[in-house]
């Protein structure tokens, strides 16, 4: 069973979480006063409006991820997936930003193995990613001071992604999962989570001639993504207000 997140555990790294990984630090992890669901501690005048109810228990953006492929193979050229956010409430939400975050079985994914694309406007770009400490890897489609996403009342959004792995990407099982926050002046506020995407990595047939005609696929493991998953917004987040706080956030 998928674990149940709150809004208020995810708000823990929404304050710092644009800013990017410049420098996660170690393990030591600063704990914050946490912000009521849904927004920032104290929000800024010059920030975007709330986006859904504050008390609410539920992400006001519906986020999911949909279209890709079940495996792919190191070499191959990119496959197509889409990530969609649904604005459910009855007002516009400004300034939205979608991150991407891949897990994966072995943690030895690094952003030197593969590459992720986004399109905006017709144009497709490369979403620069980081690692954590936790062998977590997350990027921002646009960067830190790429422009948001506006959401009408009720209206979506659908951001198309491609993937490739590089051709010496080891044979691998990858989790994506996206969430989406709403920037706020310099603060933020966690609005969107995804649905988890789980590919295989294979490596190439003339490979698995190679090995007597074994399974090209890694062993299948029962909750190592679901766990991993769990515990990496949350460590990721409280990484991130580390790194805030040796690097002041820059205005947008």
């Amino acid at each position: 069973m998928r674990p149940k997140r709150s809004r208020r555990v995810l708000a823990l790294g929404a304050v710092a979480a644009l800013p990017f990984l410049t420098a996660v630090g170690p393990a030591a992890v600063a704990v914050a006063a946490a912000p009521r669901p849904g927004h920032a501690a104290a929000p800024p005048a010059d920030g975007a409006p709330l986006c859904g109810d504050s008390a609410a228990t539920g992400f006001p953006i519906a986020s999911r991820l949909y279209g890709g492929p079940d495996a792919y193979t190191a070499g191959d050229d990119a496959s197509t997936f889409s990530l969609e956010l649904r604005n459910t409430t009855d007002a516009a939400c400004r300034d939205v930003h979608p991150l991407v975050l891949l897990v994966d079985q072995y943690r030895t994914l690094t952003p030197d193995g593969f590459r992720l694309e986004y399109a905006r406007a017709g144009t497709w770009s490369a979403v620069p990613f980081e690692t954590t400490d936790h062998a977590e890897n997350i990027g921002i489609p646009g960067g830190e001071n790429g422009p948001g996403y506006t959401l009408p009342a009720g209206a979506s959004v659908t951001v198309p992604l491609r993937l490739r792995f590089l051709g010496d990407a080891p044979a691998d099982r990858v989790v994506v999962s996206a969430t989406a926050m709403q920037r706020r002046g310099a603060d933020g506020a966690w609005v969107g989570e995804s649905n988890h995407y789980t590919l295989d990595v294979l490596r190439p047939a003339p490979e698995l001639a190679a090995t007597g005609g074994r399974d090209r696929r890694p062993p299948a493991t029962a909750l190592w993504a679901a766990g991993g998953l769990a515990a990496a917004l949350v460590v990721i987040g409280a990484g991130l207000m580390v790194a805030s706080r040796r690097n002041p956030l820059r205005r947008w």
